[in-house]
């Protein structure tokens, strides 16, 4: 591979395209990793899968004490996200959760996946996934 990070992993980054090993069906998101996590298979053989922009949070914490800078409270979410095809297994991500109230978070909660901006470096923003809980589920 060549080229900064960013043009190498674009793709993926902003489709939701997780890596599947092909050894033991762990699936790898957002990047592809070149030994799996899980039965250390090396150099994994890794197949791109699609993933759904719906997932379910798995566990959370609200972050109340951060740098000055930085708005509290913040939640943060594990999501399992599944497969386009339903087959296989969820990808596991962490991300931010936005345009959500404390009170909707929980495990279990349905929530979908938007590509943000998170910060900027004050020359580009830096963006990934950040999750809330759809908008036609609020009261």
């Amino acid at each position: 591979m060549s080229g900064p990070r960013y043009d190498r992993t674009k793709r993926q980054d902003q489709r939701l395209i997780g890596f599947e090993c092909q050894a033991c069906g762990w699936v790898s998101f957002p990047e592809e990793k070149r030994t799996c996590k899980r039965c250390g298979d090396a150099p994994a053989e890794m197949e791109e899968v699609q993933l759904q922009e719906r997932g379910e949070i798995q566990t959370f914490v609200v972050q109340q004490y951060l740098p000055d800078d930085i708005e509290t409270p913040q939640p943060v979410a594990i999501v399992d996200l599944p497969q386009e095809d339903g087959d296989g297994e969820p990808a596991r991500a962490y991300g931010l959760l936005t345009e959500t109230d404390l009170e909707e978070i929980d495990v279990g909660t349905e929530v979908v996946a938007r590509f943000r901006e998170l910060f900027s470096d004050g020359e580009r923003p830096i963006d990934s996934f950040k999750f809330s809980v759809p908008r036609e589920e609020k009261a």
